[in-house]
């Protein structure tokens, strides 16, 4: 039975989620945000995670795939959020076999259990689906990874798309102030030491956490399918923006050193240009996201904050 909300002496029905992932950044933002608004359930691997209020369970996949399957037909969700999946590319080209338990094998179990829930899966997705030749890709742009990490990712999209009322939201690299922002850390983490770092000069769309957490609840209480791109409003390299996060925390820029994407050391191939055009999704809720002069002022502001706290 759902769990009912009563406003001005009405009742509705309050929405049913689970979220997958909850340990990771984008997961536990997710968490945290719609835990504000729904009935929210989540589970998570190896950080454990206690909030009040909320079910959190733990399971690891692939290895506990049916015990998660059977959580799906237990608790019957509305939606199914599905942030899992390992994030560096280069482990999973050197991993494929547990890569593609973990992104294909697994997931495909959750969309077959969602399908028979009747829960609706929104899946987060990546802009290395794409081969970085021409840029600005928009959703209607066919897919052509480049390494394994993409493959993955394009296999377990089409998989969403088997269902009508599924969604997917396409984004690139997520930043915040957040221990978990990986590649905000490593240039805050090193330059603090004074370390040199080489960074690639791939071009993205760097997205804010918080941004890309408000176009997901949108969606979780919209109508909406099919595929989104939820991304920041600028088109930069990784080393420029690097180069611009040193600058905002008034840290040495010349320590960041520019590396090739051509480089004969890496192990993977990366696409050059994977920018995303967010045009549909601004559109569709009204959302203006951030560029990166906007986004690192808002994180530096929440450092400074953090600070005086």
């Amino acid at each position: 039975m759902k769990n009912l909300i009563l406003v001005n002496h009405i009742k509705f029905d309050l929405l049913k989620i689970l979220v997958l992932g909850c340990s990771g950044l984008i997961g536990r933002a997710i968490l945290e945000k719609s835990s504000k608004f729904f009935d929210v359930i989540g589970t998570y691997n190896k950080s454990t995670i206690e909030i009040s209020g909320i079910k959190l369970i733990s399971i690891k996949l692939p290895q506990h795939i049916d015990q998660l399957c059977s959580l799906i037909r237990s608790e019957k969700p509305d939606i199914v959020i599905d942030t899992i999946a390992n994030s560096n590319p280069e482990f999973c080209e050197l991993n494929k076999e547990q890569t593609y338990k973990l992104h294909v094998e697994s997931f495909n179990k959750i969309c077959s259990v969602c399908s028979k829930t009747n829960s609706k899966l929104i899946f987060i997705s990546s802009d290395y689906v794409f081969d970085g030749k021409k840029g600005n890709y928009s959703e209607n742009d066919e897919t052509s990874p480049l390494n394994y990490y993409g493959v993955t990712k394009v296999l377990a999209e089409k998989n969403v798309l088997k269902h009508s009322k599924n969604v997917i939201i396409r984004t690139s690299l997520v930043y915040g102030w957040n221990p978990k922002a990986k590649f905000l850390n490593f240039v805050l983490d090193n330059l603090r030491e004074e370390k040199t770092i080489s960074v690639y000069d791939n071009i993205f769309s760097p997205t804010l956490l918080d941004e890309l957490t408000e176009v997901i609840i949108k969606i979780i209480s919209s109508n909406v399918s099919g595929i989104f791109h939820a991304v920041g409003s600028s088109c930069v390299s990784k080393f420029y923006f690097a180069k611009l996060i040193a600058k905002k925390f008034k840290m040495n820029e010349k320590l960041i050193k520019s590396l090739s994407i051509h480089d004969s050391n890496l192990k993977i191939q990366i696409p050059k240009n994977t920018c995303l055009d967010n045009t549909k999704i601004k559109n569709t809720f009204g959302i203006t996201f951030s560029t990166i002069e906007e986004g690192l002022a808002k994180v530096y502001f929440q450092s400074q904050l953090t600070k005086s706290n």
